[in-house]
């Protein structure tokens, strides 16, 4: 039976057309969303699940763009930021024989041996790759701690969990601080129009339990000049901090949205290269970050600093009043790691450009 006789069967069930208005708006209304979403599925050869959950994306605005969260541990074997990883670890490659011996033999021997444990992944294991294989293999032995494991790039650099007791990025945290002002209102004002249903800019981050969502300014080093021009001077703070990573594809700044009852699992993020830095916006009650086993509360305008290297999750519990409860807000900005040489930087911005 074709969908014309389908649909002349169908017509002809209907109840006798005297039927009240209501009933007959609801029903033509459910009849003419199940021809979209048989036709939806068709045109774009998706599952029944998706095809409805992307025309409700597109009939009602307010939901964010789906995004999967770079240091997540990852269900969706499609995701664009893991292969984005992979197609790195390849890029890290080509990069690194590309250099001249001379070049390679002048850099750091903490960055050669970084370069090769990446290297190493990708080449049969009879591939040598110079006098610093034994060598290498000693480091990577040092670094594979139980509490430190970066997925995707690991450096021999100093290791802490939280940085807050260590004197560093003193300029940088001043700033953030001196900002709050600014950079709240603005946040309120991004906020204000994605519950009002314009989610334009601001990207659905995938957890098993709850609901997190960002509006980034720097994505995988990448700026989003849209982003920023909705919020200038948070942007501009943003790209004036000297330690701020960008042009580089770890770095990321974002203001970042975790709703009651929600959970992101404990997970190790790609690189040990940065620094990550939490300044509370809205901060609720009963929500908390947790790095290595040690809890953290965040405060409204206090900022946290800690290795997302090391396993990490955030956590807001459930409410009884979730409906109406306000979520947990911070500004997120990634830093380069301050043991990181200027030449080192230079090096790493080549292998790791976005």
């Amino acid at each position: 039976m074709g969908i014309r006789e389908c649909c002349s069967a169908f017509l002809g069930g209907l109840p006798d057309p005297a039927l009240p208005l209501m009933p007959s708006m609801a029903l033509g209304m459910i009849f003419a969303a199940l021809i979209l979403v048989i036709f939806y599925k068709k045109e774009n050869k998706v599952p029944l699940k998706t095809a409805v959950l992307e025309i409700l994306r597109k009939v009602f605005y307010l939901f964010p763009t789906p995004d999967h969260s770079e240091s997540q541990s990852c269900r969706n074997s499609s995701c664009v930021r893991c292969s984005k990883y992979k197609e790195l670890e390849q890029q890290i490659a080509e990069k690194w024989r590309a250099l001249d011996t001379k070049t390679q033999e002048s850099i750091s021997l903490r960055l050669r041996n970084a370069v090769q444990t990446v290297v190493r992944r990708l080449v049969p294991s009879s591939e040598k790759l110079g006098k610093d294989r034994t060598r290498t293999s000693e480091r990577e032995k040092s670094l594979r701690s139980v509490f430190q494991k970066p997925t995707i790039f690991p450096m021999d650099l100093a290791a802490n969990p939280y940085w807050n007791e260590f004197d560093v990025y003193g300029m940088e945290l001043r700033l953030l601080k001196l900002n709050f002002s600014i950079i709240l209102k603005e946040f309120e004002s991004v906020f204000e129009a994605l519950k009002g249903g314009d989610n334009w800019g601001w990207k659905l981050n995938d957890i098993p339990r709850g609901h997190w969502c960002i509006f980034p300014f720097i994505d995988q080093g990448v700026v989003s000049e849209s982003n920023c021009k909705r919020c200038p001077n948070t942007s501009t703070m943003i790209g004036s901090l000297p330690s701020v990573m960008k042009d580089c594809v770890f770095g990321n700044a974002c203001f970042s949205v975790l709703y009651p009852d929600s959970h992101i699992e404990p997970h190790y993020g790609p690189t040990n290269l940065r620094l990550r830095c939490h300044l509370g916006l809205k901060i609720p009650s009963d929500c908390w970050l947790e790095v290595n086993g040690t809890q953290h509360n965040w405060k409204s305008e206090e900022t946290v600093v800690f290795d997302d290297s090391f396993e990490h999750s955030a956590t807001f519990s459930e409410q009884s009043s979730a409906a109406q409860a306000s979520p947990r807000a911070v500004l997120i900005i990634d830093f380069w790691h301050p043991d990181i040489t200027k030449d080192e930087k230079k090096i790493l911005l080549d292998l790791l450009s976005p």
